[in-house]
């Protein structure tokens, strides 16, 4: 879809596979574009404005809150000036994930570990 193709929320919603009470929800927190409307006063997005929410979706999936995911909102808004704070920004969530990935490693390592105990016929592990 090109630049000129707009969306109704609907549509939106489901190009960026987020239900459409999640558009409005970040609408309200200001984390999309201010709003923009068709002819029948009707929300419509461009691909730009899917472009953002499925970055800001991925980032609150890697564990941002919404104060979080708002303070970036408006240091991108900033412009270049921000660059600094957004590097920080991301810098700390990135070590968030990997510590988020090392928690999972070891839940496995614990899983795979009763998983085959069972298997090899030991039933007395908790």
């Amino acid at each position: 879809m090109d630049n000129n193709q707009l969306m109704r929320i609907g549509e939106f919603a489901k190009a960026a596979n987020v239900t459409i009470r999640t558009v409005r929800y970040y609408l309200e927190c200001g984390l999309l574009p201010p709003e923009k409307r068709n002819e029948n006063n009707q929300r419509i997005f461009n691909d730009e404005d899917l472009h953002w929410i499925t970055n800001l979706h991925y980032l609150r999936e890697a564990g941002m809150s919404i104060v979080e995911l708002q303070h970036y909102t408006a240091l991108v808004r900033e412009g270049d000036n921000s660059l600094p704070q957004r590097i920080e920004l991301m810098r700390k969530q990135r070590k968030q994930v990997i510590a988020s990935i090392a928690d999972k490693q070891e839940q496995l390592k614990v899983i795979d570990h009763k998983l085959e105990r069972y298997l090899a016929g030991d039933s007395t592990v908790m």
